[in-house]
């Protein structure tokens, strides 16, 4: 496993997911894309709590 570069976990222990690491954003591989991340390829351009973090990426748990 990788550790994700932009994606974390807030103070009470939330996943935030960034768009360039959301299965749903610019680089992901889901076929529904995102209304708001599917252009997004770059980090730190957005991200939500909703979004699945990319197969092969982990965030370490709080």
């Amino acid at each position: 496993m990788k550790k994700a570069k932009f994606s974390n976990r807030d103070d009470k222990g939330r996943l935030y997911v960034d768009c360039s690491e959301c299965e749903r954003g610019g680089n992901g591989s889901d076929i529904d894309k995102c209304a708001s991340g599917w252009r997004t390829r770059k980090g730190r351009k957005g991200g939500c709590f909703s979004g699945t973090l990319m197969a092969g990426l982990e965030v370490e748990k709080k």
